[in-house]
């Protein structure tokens, strides 16, 4: 293992360090030595050479070379010897030395940094004797030490006041001097508070420009000199609510606002906040704050408010009982909100929301029976305050966050009598608020809450507009996300089953629907063809349960228009579903005229607005199961819609695709009927046609009926209506036979041919054959004439 580097320091910061290091070393050297000198002197009870090396060992303190850091422990050192030095002192009170003599002694000591230490050592020996008023000696002596103005020494020597003028205080607490008061107690802690700041404060304008961080990092090193004072303040028993209002906050905010120093008042301001009791800030509220508003423009008053109402919160937690009366008592939330208004105002957007945000979160934990009216309240402040600001991405975290909030603390269906909640939320970023309106949809969903009536569908349609309105301009249309419209959609369109009246109010229900009909509009053609056929289908269910044959075609029409809008989008095939649910429902309902006008609808889309073959097929064979299921209208209109299901069937282009809709059009004739029975008769005729014309021409396509498979299929149709019929009236078993002849001759040639299609064929006749054999031993007489070929 090589030995460590003796490389003498390279950088200027090592260099640096290593001069402090070394220094301080010299000094602690030189402290030690006169502290043995000054021990030995003290052995052999000599007060003049006590004095000499004393003086000379505190006199190593007058450095200028040392950093805070260095200096601090150097300062320790010394503080050691000094404690010993004061029992020394004491000691020469029983020897016939009195307390007035040392102090008048230890003024003759040459250097005035030396001879402030050795003032206030035997000035705590003086304040012990009771010869003079504790209040006169501490005056003095804090009046003294503003001999020294230089920050860093200025500044431990009252730290030293600080911590041997403790037993004084404490003896006036306890009444031992009548000539003292706590008044003058304080009145001496303010004093040397004030001072120790000026120094701290001074340290920011000595030496270069250039090296402003380095002693504003000094300067956080020395802080809790400064602020111990306010802790001294704070532990004082005497000092009661009514001095700290009256005497003590007003002294310290006056220094804290006029030194203006954003360093100083961001710590001193957290330091008030953080020492003294909770009660103190409940009835000082407004003086605290109105301070915070005269701070200098650099200081983070926002983080301090934020500490103070923080502060509170944590006392409405811990002490509930407490704090709730006191609150309420003293108007806190109020006495809070209006100025802390008139702060924000004067600050940035980042800011301003934060201290929206400290006070709501404080109004929900503090407020109980109240709370939603005063976050009512926050939210009114926070969208007047920032209407007209630039609100950065930070500041619009923040209001996210206090939108979210309430969304944690209340019931969705309170909230949505915020009227200022949607406000705030126009602060935001389009991405923000939909970020915030995904967040309220998916609370609803999870908890399954009702929103029972228009007034709150209203709210929330406001709450949540970012993702139901188009907002966006024709110029922004090729950056929308279709993907991330498409899931918030669908997040809408599963809300809508939740807008609905509690108490199964069908008109209240209908009224709902209506309006979500209303907001889904301004959505645009993104939004309307996921979110409209919800609205479709939960008004269908109310037409189920409904038995005012008025009220039901009242909702039907409403249906109509809706189911416009979604044709219109264009979503044709979309549209022509719905409209075939639709039919279902009216003619469930007996309602022939609305069933109708569906159904010329649904034509209408098929004829106009379904160009692609393929899903002319697939439009075709929903419509003509439809109108078979179908069993309430008259003879005319569904004698008009089957014979338009036929024609468009006969009017398709693969042969193959006419034979199956034609075929499947026979079911839509009554078989009982003698007209109809005809009818029947020529679907089927037409159908064997058109199967015979795909026979001759090419293959079809895999996946589709070919030849083979359709002349089957109308083989079980012809067994379909033959079962159905009574006699031979429709259909006789010599039809039946000469399609089953044509039918095996056709399957001949597929048995050995092991192709996909040819197994899929030969696995419908064997099925088809199974039926006719089971149907001959039920029905022997019918099926007779029947010959199946082996």
């Amino acid at each position: 293992m090589e030995p460590p580097s003796t490389s003498p320091p390279t950088t200027m910061d090592q260099i640096l360090a290593a001069e402090q290091d070394k220094w301080l070393a010299d000094a602690k050297a030189a402290v030690k030595q006169q502290a043995f000198y000054m021990k030995k002197a003290i052995d052999e009870d000599n007060l003049r050479d006590v004095f000499k090396y004393s003086s000379a060992m505190l006199g190593e303190l007058r450095t200028s070379l040392l950093s805070p850091q260095k200096y601090y422990e150097l300062y320790m050192r010394a503080f050691d010897e000094l404690r010993g030095l004061e029992m020394f002192f004491e000691e020469q009170r029983g020897k016939g030395h009195t307390a007035s003599e040392l102090y008048e002694l230890v003024q003759h000591a040459g250097n005035v940094l030396p001879r402030l230490y050795l003032l206030v050592t035997v000035g705590s020996v003086f304040i012990r004797s009771h010869e003079s008023s504790i209040k006169s000696l501490l005056k003095d002596l804090v009046e003294m030490c503003g001999g020294i103005q230089h920050p860093v020494r200025g500044l431990f020597l009252r730290t030293y006041l600080t911590q041997t003028s403790r037993e004084g205080l404490n003896l006036i607490e306890c009444k031992v001097d009548e000539e003292s008061s706590t008044g003058d107690a304080v009145e001496f802690v303010l004093q040397n508070f004030t001072e120790m700041n000026k120094l701290w404060v001074r340290m920011k304008h000595q030496g270069p420009v250039r090296e402003r961080g380095k002693r504003e990092k000094e300067r956080k090193e020395l802080r809790d000199l400064v602020g111990k004072n306010l802790v001294i303040l704070s532990s004082m028993e005497d000092v009661g609510v009514e001095m700290y209002g009256e005497i003590v906050l007003p002294r310290i905010l006056e220094q804290v606002v006029n030194c203006k120093d954003e360093l100083a008042q961001n710590y001193l301001m957290d330091c008030i906040i953080q020492v003294f009791p909770d009660e103190f800030h409940i009835k000082t509220m407004e003086t605290f704050v109105e301070g915070c508003g005269n701070l200098h423009q650099d200081t983070n008053v926002a983080q301090i408010l934020c500490g103070l109402i923080k502060r509170l919160s944590n006392f409405m937690e811990n002490e509930p009982e407490t704090s709730s009366g006191l609150f309420e008592e003293h108007q806190t939330f109020e006495r809070l909100l209006d100025p802390a208004t008139k702060i924000s105002e004067k600050v940035g957007s980042q800011a301003a929301a934060s201290i929206y945000a400290a006070i709501l979160d404080f109004a929900v934990k503090t407020s109980e029976g109240k709370a939603l009216g005063r976050v009512d309240q926050v939210l009114s402040k926070c969208a007047e305050a920032l209407k007209t600001a630039d609100v950065t991405s930070q500041a619009s975290r923040t209001l996210k966050s206090i939108l979210t909030t309430p969304l944690d603390s209340y019931a969705i269906t309170d909230l949505l009598d915020l009227k200022s909640y949607p406000d705030v939320m126009q602060l935001l970023s389009p991405q923000m608020q939909n970020a915030v309106a995904v967040d309220i949809i998916e609370k609803i969903l999870k908890k399954g809450t009702i929103i029972p009536n228009v007034k709150k569908v209203a709210s929330l349609f406001d709450f949540i507009s970012t993702i139901v309105e188009d907002i966006k301009s024709e110029e922004d249309e090729d950056d929308v996300d279709e993907e991330e419209i498409e899931e918030e959609q669908n997040l809408v369109a599963r809300l809508v089953h939740q807008m609905k009246s509690e108490d199964e109010s069908i008109d209240e229900s209908f009224a709902i629907l209506k309006l979500a009909k209303e907001r889904f509009e301004k959505g645009g053609p993104l939004r309307v063809k996921h979110t409209l056929p919800t609205v479709v289908f939960d008004v269908l269910q109310l037409v189920k349960r409904d038995d005012d044959e008025e009220r039901c075609e009242k909702m039907l029409k409403f249906l109509h228009s809706v189911i416009e809008v979604i044709s219109e989008v264009p979503e044709p095939e979309k549209a022509f579903k719905l409209y075939l649910e639709c039919i279902l429902v009216a003619d469930m309902k007996k309602l022939e005229n609305s069933a109708y006008d569906f159904a010329t609808a649904a034509f209408d889309i098929y004829e106009n607005g379904i160009p692609d073959q393929k899903a002319q097929v697939e439009a075709l064979k929903m419509l003509i199961g439809c109108l078979s299921s179908c069993s309430n209208f008259g003879e005319d209109n569904f004698d008009a819609l089957s014979s338009a299901a036929t024609k468009w069937s006969i009017k398709l282009l693969k042969k193959s695709d006419q034979c199956v809709s034609v075929f499947s059009c026979a079911h839509l004739f009554n078989i009982a009927d003698e007209g109809n029975s005809e009818k029947v008769m020529v679907c089927l005729k037409r159908a064997l046609t058109a199967a015979k014309q795909a026979q001759g021409m090419a293959k079809s396509s895999r996946g589709e009926l070919g030849p083979v498979e359709l002349f089957i299929a109308i083989l079980n149709k012809y067994l379909f209506f033959f079962d159905k019929q009574e006699g031979e009236a429709l259909i006789k078993a010599e039809d039946v036979q000469n399609l089953l002849d044509l039918v095996s001759n056709e399957t001949s040639s597929l048995t050995t041919s092991g192709a996909e299609g040819n197994d899929r064929a030969l696995k419908f006749y064997h099925n088809t054959l199974r039926h006719i054999m089971s149907q001959k031993e039920k029905f022997p007489e019918k099926y007779s004439a029947l010959s199946l070929k082996s």
